[in-house]
């Protein structure tokens, strides 16, 4: 499994060699997906070739087996930038998802515009449908009236052909006052009598009523279909989108446990980092208890007349310098005294550059604190590699030190020596004893010097990293506000959608409703006036019924007058 890990280095003494670990910091659990590490877990790197192009407190990519040991590192920085660019892609993706919820807000208000449009041609057909009820009950007057004169017209000419043989068996003996109250009976028929051509013209005309309406109400059912289809296609984007939304939430739901975590992970951080801060703290306390001491026994030592030996000569050293003649004693101490001068000059050459060292190191560290995050990552590695120097050049100083104090015990020793042959009585000081505490002193405050600077080192680069995460959490949390917004803006549009969409419906049903009883009024009538005038077709046309009754009156008049 990888890990993101900070590597941590210790030089072996005399610089050779060198022990490595990793100390974990999250684990990947996805694509662009890391879970922080709570327990600080440092692992040892097993094979130390694997660290040596790495610097000590550099970030890497750890791949670790199951048995917590590190099978391989590598350079987390592109990582690192893989993570930040696909940090910003889904900064546009959740640009193009608002783009794309402004298009729907556009879209839902013309689908608006357009159910008014609508609504207000259905107010118009529900108009037309009241005037087209008040048609139906007229033709339903026409056909209870056509139903009932067919009725007495039947009846008519049943009496009609039954009276018809009685007038001519009963003609010869008709008298005239029958004639006289058959003409008024002729009389009174012929004004009740209706003309059936006047009727079909009349049911004519209530079928083209009929065919007329019938094609305002398929206008109406086609309206009607076209109501259902958008309402098909309403519930369908509806669907959609509800399940976008769902998803939108469930990412959010994930975002803000992502959250939580980070947000514990960094209130982990600081207390580390605080608990660092105190232990920086107690190290400088002590270190300056060290430096204190250190300048104390160095100044009781300058008062005891400076530094004395630290090498005591051998007995047999000694007998040789007793019984060198003078003039070689003293070529010998100048040469030891030209030494001790050149390797005075090259410790303080030393001692500058490491002073150069120090303030390139705080030059750094302030272009770190106002970089950005990509000039940042190469700025740490450069600080790091300067911070490396230092150390090196400054544990090869702190040697030549003690060799010059060395040579100068030695130089003294030889030059008590020369003077106690040239009859000079030398005292002896207590600085021998000394110098060897001021060494222990030192060798102390060194250790701590170095110790402190690690350490300001890490919580430095802790300090860094936290920050980052904070501003990296804090815009995280800020685009998860603005997520959770979206969202509810969102749902707000979805009950919109979802009560355009109850509207459609409810009018769809309120049309159907309207129109079904209309159109099974038409569908009765429709046959029944057809029929009608299929009958009215086989009767006699009114013509010829007229001509019946013309013709009856004649033969009652021919009879009378004869």
């Amino acid at each position: 499994m990888q890990y993101l890990a900070e590597l941590q280095k210790t030089q072996a003494a005399f610089g050779l060699g060198g022990n490595s670990s990793v100390r974990l910091l999250a684990r990947n659990t996805g694509e662009n997906v890391w879970q922080p590490i709570t327990n600080e877990q440092v692992l040892p790197v097993q094979d130390s070739s694997q660290a040596k192009d790495f610097k000590d407190g550099q970030m890497i990519i750890a791949e670790v087996t199951g048995s917590n040991q590190v099978q391989s590192i590598q350079d987390a920085s592109k990582k690192i930038v893989n993570i930040l660019q696909a940090f910003s892609r889904s900064q546009d993706k959740y640009k193009s998802a608002e783009e794309e919820v402004e298009q729907w807000k556009q879209s839902l208000n013309f689908q608006s515009q357009e159910l008014h449009r609508r609504e207000q041609e259905l107010e118009q057909k529900e108009l037309e449908l009241e005037h087209l009820e008040s048609r139906k009950l007229e033709i339903e007057e026409l056909e209870s009236k056509f139903a009932k004169e067919r009725s007495e017209i039947e009846q008519l000419r049943k009496n009609i052909e039954a009276e018809r043989g009685q007038f001519e068996a009963k003609a010869a003996a008709l008298t005239v006052d029958q004639a006289e109250h058959i003409k008024t009976l002729i009389s009174q028929l012929s004004t009740s009598f209706t003309n059936p051509d006047s009727l079909r013209d009349r049911i004519h005309s209530a079928v083209n009523l009929i065919n007329q309406r019938q094609e305002i109400l398929t206008g109406f059912w086609q309206n009607l279909d076209g109501l259902k289809n958008e309402a098909e296609k309403q519930k369908g984007i509806l669907s959609k989108s509800t399940e976008e939304l769902n998803a939108r939430k469930a990412q959010w739901q994930q975002t803000q446990v992502a959250l939580a975590d980070a947000q514990a992970e960094l209130k982990a951080q600081r207390g580390i980092l605080k608990l660092q801060e105190n232990n920086m703290a107690m190290s400088r306390v002590q270190l300056d208890a060290q430096i204190d001491l250190y300048e104390q026994t160095s100044n009781a030592i300058e008062a005891f007349g400076g530094p004395g030996s630290m090498e005591v000569l051998s007995p047999e050293e000694e007998s040789r310098l007793q019984s060198m003649p003078i003039e070689e004693l003293e070529s010998t101490i100048k040469a030891l005294q030209a030494d001790f001068d050149k390797l005075v000059n090259y410790v303080s050459a030393q001692e500058d550059e490491l002073a150069g060292l120090e303030g390139e190191i705080a030059d750094l560290q302030s272009q770190v604190e106002t970089s950005d995050q990509f000039a940042r990552i190469e700025l740490e590695s450069n600080k790091e590699f300067a911070e490396e120097q230092y150390k090196l050049l400054e544990e090869s100083v702190s040697g030549m030190r003690r060799s010059m104090q060395e040579r100068l015990s030695v130089l003294n020793q030889q030059r008590a020596i020369l003077d106690r042959r040239k009859g000079i009585t030398v005292e002896s000081s207590p600085v021998q004893s000394l110098l060897p505490l001021l060494a222990q002193i030192e060798a102390q405050k060194n250790r701590q010097e170095q110790e402190l600077r690690k350490m300001e080192s890490q919580i430095e680069a802790v300090r860094n990293y936290t920050q980052q995460q904070q501003e990296v959490l804090g815009k995280q949390t800020q685009e998860h506000q603005q997520q959770e917004q979206a969202i509810r803006t969102a749902e707000a549009q979805q009950q919109d959608r979802i009560r355009v969409v109850a509207e459609l419906l409810g009018q769809i049903s309120a049309q159907e409703q309207l129109l079904r009883p209309v159109q099974d009024i038409v569908d009765t009538l429709r046959p029944q006036l057809e029929a009608a005038v299929q009958d009215l077709g086989v009767m006699s046309n009114g013509n010829n019924s007229s001509q019946v009754l013309t013709d009856l009156q004649s033969v009652i008049q021919s009879l009378v007058s004869s």
